[in-house]
């Protein structure tokens, strides 16, 4: 397996701790806008929040499909957005994509050799194949963000996230930073999220199969990606995670 290496960039700093003076108003509301965003994604209520939704905002519409397909990113991809459209260091072009292999390539016999294997079940094997399905949920990655707490996976675990998160895709944003010549990939995620090396195989595979599509001339740098990683305090920082062996950045 490819080896990677991160270096990091961070648009803003964290804050300290107690010693800092109060929160102001517009940094309430920001974190009670990711709360927000973050409670929708797991699930949760909240109708105690008075907050409007992100919704309202005038650069939500360029990311709402994106986010309605992939619930778990989605207040990731919007921060982040923001931050490459009208951010200080604000990119030429922004353009929020999902990075998924062709449909075709998931169907056919493995489907209908599995429902027909199931059609033959009877209900107490069924209810014992359910159990089982649950059992297996539980201690491996079920979706995107949603990691095993012992982080240890068998080699069979590591394969089949891998195949999950080609069968499944994900939200990316690809743009092109001021006089650059290449496209990059921002992957968005959550300071709660993360991704084991299986996935990241799985996340450079996407990649080079979406720069495939891509029309001629259109240069998109597969050599590495950016994860843009946001925290409660609505930080962003950016990792740039690259395949093989490469030299450090001082």
């Amino acid at each position: 397996m490819a080896s990677t290496s991160t270096n990091s960039t961070a648009t803003s700093s964290r804050n300290a701790a107690s010693s800092l003076p109060e929160a102001t108003s517009r940094q309430l509301s920001k974190r009670q806008q990711y709360d927000t965003m973050l409670n929708a994604e797991a699930g949760q209520s909240s109708s105690s929040t008075s907050l409007g939704s992100p919704s309202s905002h005038p650069s939500y519409p360029a990311v709402a499909p994106l986010c309605r397909r992939y619930p778990t990113q989605a207040s990731a991809v919007f921060q982040t957005y923001l931050d490459l459209k009208n951010g200080a260091a604000a990119w030429d072009t922004v353009e929020p994509i999902a990075l998924s292999t062709p449909p075709q390539s998931h169907l056919g016999a493995p489907n209908e050799r599995v429902e027909k294997d199931l059609s033959s079940l009877s209900d107490a094997e069924a209810e014992a194949l359910v159990q089982e399905r649950l059992e297996a949920l539980k201690k491996r990655v079920a979706r995107l963000g949603l990691v095993n707490s012992s982080g240890k996976g068998a080699e069979g675990e590591q394969e089949e996230e891998e195949e999950e998160l080609l069968k499944a895709g994900l939200a990316a944003i690809k743009g092109r930073r001021k006089d650059a010549k290449a496209y990059e990939i921002v992957i968005p995620l959550t300071i709660t999220q993360h991704l084991r090396a299986s996935q990241f195989k799985a996340i450079f595979t996407l990649i080079d199969a979406h720069a495939a599509t891509c029309p001629s001339g259109e240069q998109v740098d597969t050599s590495h990606v950016l994860l843009a990683i946001i925290a409660p305090d609505s930080t962003l920082v950016y990792y740039l995670v690259s395949q093989g062996m490469v030299k450090p950045i001082n």
